[in-house]
Formats: C-alpha cells, structure tokens, sequence
C-alpha cells in the first residue's frame, strides 16, 4: 500500500492519510496524518488529525475511526457549525482512542507532509484536560503540554497512550482558581524586552470592554488569551511553582515572550508583573480611563509604567493567513526575572555543584517510553540546585552518585560518594532530595547520577 491514501467521503469531502516521520524523545517515530480536502468550500478551515503509530504497530493498518470523525465534522459544518481556532467538540459517550473531547489549534509543520498553512489541527484530550481548557484557557494546557512532550510551542501528534497531565490539585493551587475570567480565544499578549503588548482581536473586543467597564479600584480583569504566533518563547506554570518560568523553542529567533493570559486593573501606584503564566498591569486612575476608551473606540493605546516598561495595545490583523509553525521536537526551560518585583536576592552560595551525564540502569528499557526526557534532565537540576543550597559550606572537593529509582507513586533514592560519609550527612541529604517533586513518569525508572561538588 503506497500512502498518501484517498478517502473520498462525498462529492465535495476526502480525506487524505500520509505515512511520515517525526522525531520524538530520541528516535523518529512514524505517524500517520489524515488531512481533509473539500471543508472550505462551505469557509471552513481544513483539518488535520496526527496519530503516533505504535512500535511494533504495523504501519499499513491505519485507524479507519478519524474518516469516520472527519466525516461528522463536515456535517456539523454544512448545517453553520463552523470550528475556529481555540474551539472545541465533544465526542459523545464512546470518543475517539479513549479521549471524549477534542481541541482546534493552529497547526505544526511536520516534514514530509504538504504545506498545512491555515489548517487546524485536532488534539484529543481527556475530560479533566477538557475542563481545565475552559476553565484557566487553552493555552495554559497546550503550555502543559508541550513542556511535557518536549515540543514548543505544542505536539499536534496524539497518542492513546498519553496519560492524564493534570492532578486533581492543580485548580486549588492557581492564584486564578477563584478570579472571574473572559476566554479572549483570537487575542494575544507577549513581551518583547522592556514592552509588554496586548494585541486585541475585533471578536474579542466586546468581551473585554464588558469585562473592565464593571471593574472596581483593586479589582482585576482576566483574560485568557491565545498561544501568540509571533513567540518563541511562552510562560509556564505549574502547581507548587514558586519563581516564573518559561519554556522554548531551541531555536529561539524573535525573544518574544508570549503569555497564557493578561490580568487588567488600576489601582493608586501602577505596577507591570509576571503572575504564574501571565502578565499582570495595574494602571493608574487616569491612565485605566484613557485603555477603557481606546477599547470602546477599538483605537491604539500605550503609556509608560514603572521602570522604564511600555504597554501598548494595538489589534490583530484579522485578513492575515495563518502559517504553519515548523515543528520543534527539543524545548529548552528557562527562569525568568519579574518585570517589576524581584524575589530577595540570596547569599550566594560557595559550594560549586554540577551535575554529570546520567547512567541508564532500567536495562535494555528505552528511557524514552517511561519518562519525557526534558522532565528527566529539569527533575535532575533541581537535584543539583537543592545539594547546592544545603551543603553551600563546603569547600572541598566532592563527588556523590545518586541511584534515582522513579516509579509513578514515588522516588527512591540511594546515595554512594568517593569517601565515607557519616550517617547524619547521609540522611541528611536523602532527605532533602526526597522534599523534591520527582518528574512524571509512566514506568519504572532507574538511573545513577554523579554530582561534582567543587570540581572542575
């Protein structure tokens, strides 16, 4: 069978099925992508539907269940059902591959495949992921998501092995839990250096006018935004985060920093801060009355806020083409410094810790199906930065090997050195190791780590 494969569901609707590769963790993997050909004719945007094929999947045995979706969503459209950017479509009871709900986002450029430019691409999801999307935006999941697949800005690919990516704790925890929210699925906030920019779409508009007008003195406007095309960077924000963070493309071109929501007030002292994975303005009285006019007027806004920072609002050009963004299989994690307010500054710290190239000890397992690598490598620096913070005394020379074994419920650590180490110092490092959160993994895990304490 040679792909790319016709399926021809009416006179005016196929579907294309192509075979490629993509690379993942640390390897290519193949994937199957079914492409509609035909939805635009009733000003829909054509679809695209990525699914991983298992390893020991036979690749010629494609699923015949997204036809069939593909299929339903052309009729939905015919009767003026038309899915946009940021949408979503419930399933029905069965779903497809175990996921009831599915999202709509711009799509990724994989190689191999015809140019996907204006395409949206289907990501399935499960009903907590559903939730939480509608709840804190799209773009705090797709966030979580990509840092989890190690993909910026988002993995379009989906996988019915994919497990849930959100613990039942996650909405208690978020400083938005109980805020009051407009969903701004067409708009936009980033940074750029010293400027913040809120770009506001025309369908947008109404909703955030609405939103500010009612606003009080120390009141705040949140408003989820979308996943900015212009990033290569966005704010991530994960329960129990202390500092902010960011993850990004590998490479980086733009150094414009998207956000997943924009929080609007005024108060009596203005003041521009990152919030979780968001950008949070306080204007003053005067400036907060000439943004709600320029709303209203759908014009131009900027002023300047407190050390040397620039807001500015302009809008989104809504006649521009959407273009596939190439697809990035490597992410890089970043922290980042608050525009405004600094965390107090520490001691620094004497001792010198660096951690070494892990050991595989899982066997013949390849790590990548139980554990994201990039989750692995951000699990171990956080090793490394607490051995750093309870042992800044030491001076001399030092090496300590860890034996990480990761398992789903917990991580047990073993811990050996190029010296005998008391007791009490043993313990007392296990035990600070054991505070840490250990990354995410779907099956056992075991690795030996060495840790280079004040040594070249």
């Amino acid at each position: 069978m040679r792909f790319p494969i016709n399926a021809k569901l009416d006179e005016s609707l196929k579907v294309e099925i192509h075979l490629h590769q993509l690379y993942l963790g640390d390897r290519n993997r193949y994937c199957w992508t079914y492409l509609t050909r035909g939805m635009e004719t009733h000003q829909q945007r054509e679809m695209c539907l990525s699914l991983l094929v298992d390893d020991q999947g036979d690749t010629q045995d494609f699923p015949k269940t997204p036809i069939k979706m593909f299929q339903l969503l052309a009729e939905r459209t015919r009767s003026g059902r038309m899915a946009v950017s940021g949408d979503s479509t419930r399933l029905g009871q069965k779903g497809i591959f175990g996921f009831p709900s599915l999202f709509y986002v711009p799509s990724i450029q994989y190689e191999g495949l015809p140019p996907l430019d204006d395409y949206l691409s289907l990501i399935l999801v499960h009903q907590e992921e559903y939730d939480y999307a509608r709840q804190y935006g799209l773009t705090r999941f797709l966030s979580r998501l990509g840092k989890y697949c190690a993909s910026f800005p988002y993995p379009t690919w989906n996988t019915a092995a994919r497990p849930l990516l959100l613990p039942s704790t996650t909405r208690a925890l978020s400083i938005l839990s109980d805020a009051s929210y407009v969903l701004a699925d067409y708009s936009y906030a980033h940074q750029l250096g010293s400027v913040l920019q809120f770009q506001l779409h025309q369908k947008d508009a109404g909703k955030v006018k609405k939103a500010l007008s009612d606003l009080q003195q120390s009141q705040i406007a949140v408003i989820n935004t979308a996943f900015s095309p212009r990033c290569d960077a966005n704010l991530y924000w994960q329960e129990g985060q202390e500092f902010p963070s960011a993850y990004a493309a590998q490479e980086a071109t733009t150094g414009m920093l998207g956000g997943s929501f924009i929080s609007l007030g005024f108060s009596q002292l203005a003041e521009l801060s990152i919030e979780e994975d968001g950008f949070s303005v306080l204007f003053s009285e005067t400036d907060w009355a000439s943004l709600c006019q320029a709303i209203s007027n759908e014009e131009p806004y900027e002023t300047q806020l407190p050390n040397g920072r620039l807001f500015v609002l302009d809008y989104v050009d809504v006649n521009a083409r959407s273009s596939a963004r190439r697809y990035e299989p490597i992410a890089l994690w970043k922290n980042l410094e608050q525009p405004a307010t600094k965390p107090k500054a520490r001691e620094p710290a004497q001792v010198n810790v660096r951690a070494g190239i892990y050991y595989n000890l899982s066997g013949d397992k390849n790590l990548a199906e139980g554990v994201n690598q990039a989750e692995l490598l951000a699990y171990i620096g956080r090793i490394e930065v607490a051995i750093g913070d309870a042992i800044s005394a030491e001076t001399d020379p030092l090496l300590l090997e860890l034996e990480l074994n990761i398992t789903p419920d917990q991580a047990n650590v073993r811990l050996l050195s190029n010296i005998d180490l008391n007791m009490e110092f043993e313990q007392f490092i296990i035990s600070t190791i054991r505070k840490i959160d250990p990354c995410l993994v779907t099956s056992q895990v075991q690795i030996r780590v060495p840790f280079h304490i004040n040594q070249d």
